[in-house]
């Protein structure tokens, strides 16, 4: 008998507790704000500047821009997906941002990456078969990492 008023006591207890614990739903919604994760995105237009001085085909891993799964470059954190390829060197790409992707070539290349509305690299080099990262973050700017 003793045990069952202890565990109706306990009960009692926990069923208190576990009310003045719960906050207010309307509290936590009022302090949601919706605009931060549209605001936090940005479409920015790639460009490589510089046409190659072979005939290179450079590949970008990351881009989001189709299902294609990347398969010699991927980037890091991330389920790599959307593969484009340039051959020629020349390239304007549409691509939302914050975004960090890889960039490979089939032989030894420079590419000038820049953003509209952004920033401009300066020339990075690019050896056979490497993987060079780059990002972009939501005001457009470009950095090689």
């Amino acid at each position: 008998m003793k045990k069952l008023i202890i565990t109706n006591c306990i009960l009692a207890i926990a069923v208190i507790f576990s009310f003045c614990a719960k906050p207010n739903l309307q509290e936590d919604l009022s302090k949601v704000n919706t605009n931060d994760i549209t605001s936090s995105r940005s479409f920015c237009t790639l460009i490589n500047n510089t046409v190659p001085v072979n005939a290179a085909t450079i590949t970008l891993c990351g881009t989001n821009t189709n299902e294609q799964v990347c398969s010699n470059c991927i980037p890091p954190n991330k389920e790599a997906t959307g593969v484009v390829q340039s051959q020629g060197g020349q390239l304007s790409l549409e691509l939302e941002g914050p975004i960090c992707f890889l960039v490979t070539s089939d032989l030894p290349t420079w590419v000038n990456f820049s953003t509209l509305g952004g920033n401009a690299l300066p020339p990075v080099f690019i050896a056979a078969g490497a993987c060079e990262l780059f990002c972009i973050d939501e005001k457009c700017v470009i950095t090689h990492i």
